[in-house]
């Protein structure tokens, strides 16, 4: 399984109850497909940086899902055909999650080469600057 944010715009005239059923219906097709649901956000209702389909504003919504590509693929074509929504956008975030990953492990090893040097890390070092 790999980690996926989708976010979605639905239409600004749209209800609040409009917008949990579309949720529903969501969290349904990857909770029966075998996925898992990390977090759904609501943003709320933002002006958008251009005019989609005579739309100035919009309600954002964001899934954050742990899924394969099968329930990814039936998610953007439920979305596709849903008059509400307006724009929508699938990202696959395990390559951001690896790079984080080997940057954090790479400052870790750099900070305990230093502070095995003889001088003190950068967190010691501003302590020291304060006191």
């Amino acid at each position: 399984m790999r980690n996926y944010e989708i976010m979605f715009i639905v239409n600004p005239n749209a209800l609040e109850e409009e917008i949990d059923k579309i949720n529903g219906q969501i969290e349904n097709v990857v909770t029966s497909g075998g996925g898992t649901i990390v977090k759904i956000e609501k943003m709320g209702k933002r002006r958008l940086a251009y005019e989609v389909g005579k739309h100035r504003e919009g309600h954002y919504v964001l899934f954050v899902i742990s899924a394969n590509g099968d329930i990814i693929k039936e998610c953007e074509r439920r979305l596709r055909v849903m008059d509400a929504v307006v724009k929508y956008l699938t990202v696959c975030t395990d390559e951001e999650d690896r790079r984080t990953g080997k940057i954090k492990s790479y400052r870790q090893k750099r900070a305990a080469r230093r502070g095995s040097g003889g001088r003190a890390t950068t967190s010691q070092s501003a302590e020291e600057a304060m006191q």
